[in-house]
């Protein structure tokens, strides 16, 4: 069956396409939708996603870098289609092809550890 405009067929019927797959920016736009405290900001090539003034996640294309700690970060990079980033030692540079699974709950658990991170109040003692 040939494929008319905007995904229809000749005949004017819905294509379907099966399931789409995420991409990482659409992921990372669903997730930071979940916080309120979180600004998308622009920045040469990119976007970064920003709490209390802080970056913890920029993005370039299809490449996210992460702020983490810099131990998480060192163990992050041991990761399928993870590497160190050149934004610091805190930071693990983040490239899947099509994500899986494991890749998409790893960018969504370094997605919400940066957000806390970013959160914390510098020098404030943390309570347990």
């Amino acid at each position: 069956m040939t494929e008319g405009p905007n995904g229809h067929d000749p005949n004017g019927n819905q294509i379907d396409e099966g399931p789409i797959e995420p991409t990482l920016v659409d992921l990372l736009a669903d997730l930071a939708e979940e916080f309120s405290d979180v600004e998308e900001r622009p920045v040469p090539g990119g976007i970064e996603y920003v709490t209390h003034e802080r970056a913890f996640v920029r993005l370039t294309g299809a490449t996210a870098h992460f702020r983490l700690r810099p131990e998480v970060a060192a163990a992050a990079i041991r990761t399928p289609a993870a590497a160190a980033s050149p934004l610091g030692p805190d930071w693990v540079t983040f490239s899947p092809g099509p994500l899986d699974q494991y890749a998409l709950d790893r960018a969504q658990a370094w997605f919400e550890l940066g957000h806390r991170l970013a959160a914390e109040v510098p020098g404030r003692a943390k309570r347990h």
